[in-house]
């Protein structure tokens, strides 16, 4: 016989004894503990208290009565001791048949657990495999049936959190990838969402092929609406502003096509959204929304209306290299931390009035075609506006700014009124077209207004300089003020002279119009010296030529302004704008010859002086 097998039938052997003890353990130590019980009982007390004989009026009564105690003791003791094994036995007993319930129930759970995974696994695959069906009531089915699964996966108790997110997140994948899928109609949205052939379009000659392949484009709009509504509706708490069902799940919509409204207002987010690349060709609707992860619009176009006001993004939010054709609104937002809409075009309205951006603001390198508003802001990080173009009003009054580069920047008419710059403000390189309005503010720190043309009237009036502010090397060919105006009163400079000429470097400032007022407030801070025809001191009046030139340079560029504001194809409108920075170079070299002293009239200075 083998070791082995002498050791199995050796643990055999033993197994069963351990079985048998375990059946019967407790009547033999109930018998045990009797059988010592009554013999102690019986016995121990006679010896203990056995004595020699005496006489028969001996005093014997006291140790019967002490046996008789001693043998009930032994008997309270043997039976509390039986009682015990009793509830030891009971005990056990109870546990293990809760330890067997508990095991029944675990294992009918994952017998439950197993049977339900399978079933929705099936209902999955019966669902994305309609997707793919050309019929559109069957994709449609399909479609609501994989609803139907997200929200049975997140109602199952059997699952924890994690494996019911992430059961669910699987389904919302294959709705956003439907989202995204190519659909070769919607390419001839302005054709299709008209109610005929249009006498221009592919149909002309074609109406019935229009009137099938339009109900073929809305029989697929409806569907993807049917996506976007289902998810809207489960992104929304039963509270304002609360999180819903299905706000625990990323969405990526990247590179999609909506030929169709989107309206996903009120929608609250927990992790990252992700439409980048896409395509709006229909209004979209995103205001009123909490995006707790990272928000990624960038690089789309909306051909209609595009609305994002009063939303709250608590991480990076980025709506960069963005085209709008209608009105694009954000106002009243906040942006916890970096906001991004750098190199974007707004061919109309842009709307960002009263807005909040606790991190890092990019705005720089946009267009703006129609009128900018931004007023009543707030930047608590650093604000970057440099290299935009803001071909009709751009108005930046009453807000606050940590810091703030605005230089490179061209404006038809600016208005930076009544605001507050808290560190360093950067104006330098600007083209100012008409009125610039930067009266009534408040710079903390430096603030350079170097290098810029302004064409028309230009008020600094009633503002505060606490260290400083370079004019030189700019052009005003209009009035300048920085006394009182009308609306203002006199600016000052309270702890650094203004800079409106460097002897040293050779430049100066030019004026236009003698008709200036550089009047500011001495008695608490520095006055600005003017020469005998009441210019700064080192500046000179534009000559006759000098004004003809910037007259030519003007007229063009407003030309160019006009052409843009009327012009609809996108191609054109690229073209004019290509040109007017074309224009804008032309006017900053002009005006960098122009501003530079010669030597002569240098040497001719130091003469005189």
């Amino acid at each position: 016989m083998s070791n082995k097998k002498q050791h199995d039938e050796e643990h055999s052997k033993i197994y069963k004894v351990w079985l048998w003890i375990k059946q019967w353990w407790l009547p033999i130590a109930i018998l045990l503990i009797t059988s010592i019980g009554l013999a102690c009982a019986l016995s121990i007390p006679q010896r203990v208290f056995e004595t020699p004989r005496e006489p028969a009026n001996d005093k014997s009564a006291p140790v019967l009565l002490a046996q008789s105690n001693l043998r009930l003791a032994f008997l309270y003791i043997t039976g509390g001791a039986i009682a015990v094994m009793g509830l030891i036995e009971t005990f056990r007993k109870n546990n293990n048949e809760k330890l067997k319930n508990d095991q029944e129930k675990e294992k009918n759970d994952k017998e439950h657990e197993r049977w339900v995974k399978a079933e929705r696994r099936e209902r999955y695959t019966r669902a994305v495999g309609q997707l793919g069906d050309e019929k559109a009531p069957i994709r449609m089915g399909g479609v609501y049936a994989l609803i139907r699964l997200v929200d049975d996966w997140l109602e199952e108790k059997s699952l924890s959190d994690d494996e019911r997110l992430k059961e669910g997140q699987v389904i919302i994948n294959n709705l956003c990838a439907y989202i995204r899928s190519p659909f070769t109609l919607a390419s001839r949205y302005d054709e299709l969402s008209k109610d005929s052939p249009t006498p221009e379009g592919i149909y002309k000659d074609n109406q019935q092929e229009f009137y099938t392949d339009k109900a073929e484009f809305k029989a697929e709009a409806d569907i993807r609406l049917g996506i976007i509504k289902e998810i809207h509706d489960r992104l929304q708490g039963p509270e304002e502003n609360t999180p819903g069902t299905w706000s625990n799940f990323e969405y990526n919509f990247s590179r999609s096509t909506f030929f169709y409204p989107v309206d996903l207002t009120k929608s609250y987010y927990k992790k990252t959204v992700t439409l980048s690349g896409s395509t709006y060709q229909d209004r979209a609707y995103f205001r009123s929304s909490t995006y707790q992860g990272q928000a990624d619009f960038g690089y789309s176009t909306y051909q209609d209306r595009a609305y994002f006001g009063y939303s709250t993004y608590q991480d990076r939010a980025n709506f960069g290299g963005s085209t709008y054709r209608k009105g694009a609104y954000f106002r009243e937002s906040t942006y916890r931390k970096g906001a991004y809409f750098r190199e974007s075009t707004y061919q109309d309205r842009a709307d960002f009035r009263e807005s909040t951006y606790q991190g890092q603001a990019d705005f720089g390198g946009s267009t703006y075609q129609g009128r900018a508003y931004f007023r009543g802001s707030t930047y608590q990080g650093q604000a970057y506006f440099r290299g935009s173009t803001y071909q009709d009003q751009a108005d930046l009054s009453g807000s606050t700014y940590q810091w703030a580069n605005f230089s490179g920047s061209t404006y038809q008419w600016a208005n930076f009124r009544g605001s507050t710059y808290q560190g360093r403000a950067d104006f330098r390189n600007s083209t100012y077209q008409d009125q610039a309005n930067l009266s009534e503010s408040t710079y903390q720190g430096r603030a350079s207004f170097s290098r810029s043309t302004y064409q028309g009237r230009a008020s600094f009036s009633g503002s505060t300089y606490q260290k400083g502010a370079n004019f030189i090397r700019s052009i005003f060919y209009s009035e300048t003020y920085f006394g009182k105006d009308g609306y203002s009163s006199f600016s000052r400079f309270t702890n650094y002279a203004p800079q409106f000429y460097d002897k040293k470097k050779r430049k100066n400032t030019l004026f236009g119009s003698p008709n200036n007022d550089f009047t500011v407030d001495i008695d608490k801070g520095y006055p600005i010296d003017l020469d005998s025809e009441g210019i700064p001191l080192g500046c000179d009046l534009l000559n006759p030529k000098q004004k003809n030139d910037l007259q030519d340079i003007f007229h063009e560029m407003e030309k160019v302004n006009n052409e843009l504001l009327e012009v609809k194809d996108p191609k054109d409108k690229a073209r004019l704008s290509k040109k007017l920075r074309s224009l804008t170079e032309e006017l900053h070299e002009w005006r960098e010859e122009a501003t530079t002293v010669k030597a002569e009239d240098v040497a001719a200075e130091d003469t005189e002086s």
